[in-house]
């Protein structure tokens, strides 16, 4: 044992095996356990996972591992959960594993079980500590050795408000960051609500070692992730008990609110199209249809311009602008200049509050624009449009990660949640496009 000891402290996996394993009496072993041991090594890790799937309890692994490692250290640690009991939750387990050890016990806890806190010694002299954390609530300047970040979005009574994730965004990127010292670890793991959640942040990876693991790898195989401790037919019981939108959520890593959306990211992702740059074209040369959609934002929301070159009855995106915060006069500029550098013959625009109508009737706007009074009538004819192109393939996106993110913020009801990056701008932008395969209708005007 002493020899397994040894290598443990150099080798992960073979703690997870041979020392934690002893804290249980039925511990489930498997690749996935020994897959994630390793990740675990790295400093850095970002997990989107499945329930009951080795999430949390890798952490407490991870904390037992790390304190025997810097027995003669003293190590400052926070485990943050969406609310601080969950945290405290999660620390009195860390507890109880090491009791039930056999090799931890010559460390002692110097707090009570009464207390939500552990501060381990091996020593006498040197303490490794862990305090819970509410992403909501805790105090600010913390900086020390060690943070887990388990379930941030997790709400137990329902869906977050996007007020609550916009801001567990923040706290993550502005505060958590900065609190681990430079040597420090920092490891989070969770269940998404939204496809912008900062699990999803591209930048935000490029800091950690990311996995996602969704409890089935493939479906028409029967693959499942960790097949020693829920089986194919075990994790259909499950969907059966749960129903499919909770089940996709817990288990497939989906974003709850995705299980509302119009479109999944795996729909537009598949239309992706490499070929034409994010930046203005200067004279493009066509001889097809050129068609535009544009979605004026309110004062909180930006604007969103799509072209499409219509090659063989398909829609072929070639540019895609965000605007923020521009006042009319400059986007309408913009818009003149994008209508004579890609040849635009129609350019469809939103007109239900009338931002452009003072401009229209001065003659400022360019004849190529034309309005759209939007109608709920209206509204589903053009998301029915972009649907048949999206289901037939008969469309492409650029790959522009805010463009896709905010056509899947909108919901089956033609709702859109409101994100740090705008309001489903890109969606009704390129619905608006779809105008041009539209039969004229009585609400739909073309004034």
């Amino acid at each position: 044992m002493r020899e397994k000891i040894i290598q443990s402290l150099v080798n992960n996996e073979i703690f997870v095996n041979e020392i934690f394993s002893l804290s249980f009496d039925d511990f489930v072993k498997g690749e996935y356990v020994n897959q994630i041991s390793r990740f675990m090594e790295n400093k850095r890790t970002m997990r989107i996972s499945a329930r009951d799937h080795f999430k949390s309890t890798s952490f407490y692994a991870h904390f037992m591992r790390h304190s025997m490692m810097n027995a003669d250290k003293n190590v400052e640690g926070h485990y943050f959960s969406f609310k601080q009991g969950m945290a405290g939750y999660h620390i009195r387990k860390i507890r109880q594993l090491i009791k039930e050890n056999p090799i931890f016990n010559s460390c002692r806890d110097m707090k009570t079980n009464a207390e939500n806190v552990i501060k381990l010694t091996w020593d006498g002299k040197h303490h490794h500590t862990l305090e819970p954390q509410g992403l909501m609530s805790f105090k600010r300047g913390i900086h020390c050795d060690l943070i887990y970040v388990d379930d941030p979005f997790q709400d137990p009574a329902s869906k977050l408000v996007t007020t609550i994730i916009d801001k567990i965004n923040s706290i993550l990127k502005t505060q958590i960051l900065d609190m681990v010292k430079k040597d420090g670890q920092l490891h989070i793991a969770g269940t998404p609500q939204t496809v912008v959640d900062f699990f999803f942040d591209k930048e935000l990876q490029k800091s950690f070692e990311t996995l996602i693991l969704p409890a089935i790898v493939n479906e028409k195989e029967k693959k499942v992730l960790w097949k020693e401790w829920m089986s194919w037919n075990e994790l259909q019981k499950r969907k059966k008990e749960r129903g499919t939108k909770v089940f996709n959520q817990e288990y497939l890593c989906t974003p709850v609110y995705t299980e509302q959306a119009f479109f999944h990211r795996e729909q537009i992702i598949s239309l992706v199209n490499e070929k034409y740059s994010k930046s203005a074209i200067k004279d493009y040369e066509t001889n097809n249809d050129v068609v535009a959609g544009f979605d004026i934002g309110k004062k909180a929301h930006p604007s969103h311009l799509a072209v499409f070159e219509i090659v063989d009855g398909k829609m072929i995106m070639i540019f895609q602008k965000f605007m923020d915060h521009w006042d009319y006069i400059k986007q309408v500029d913009y818009l003149d200049m994008i209508i004579k550098n890609l040849k635009v013959d129609r350019l469809y625009y939103d007109d239900t509050r009338g931002e452009f109508e003072s401009l229209y009737e001065q003659g400022v706007l360019p004849n190529e624009m034309e309005p759209v009074h939007f109608t709920n009538k209206i509204k589903v004819a053009m998301a029915t449009e972009f649907e048949k192109a999206v289901v037939n393939k008969t469309m492409t996106f650029l790959n522009d990660q805010r463009l896709i993110n905010q056509v899947l913020v909108v919901d089956n009801d033609l709702n859109a949640i409101t994100t740090p990056e705008g309001h489903g701008d890109s969606f009704w932008s390129i619905a608006l496009a779809f105008n041009d395969s539209l039969e004229t209708q009585p609400e739909m005007t073309i004034f």
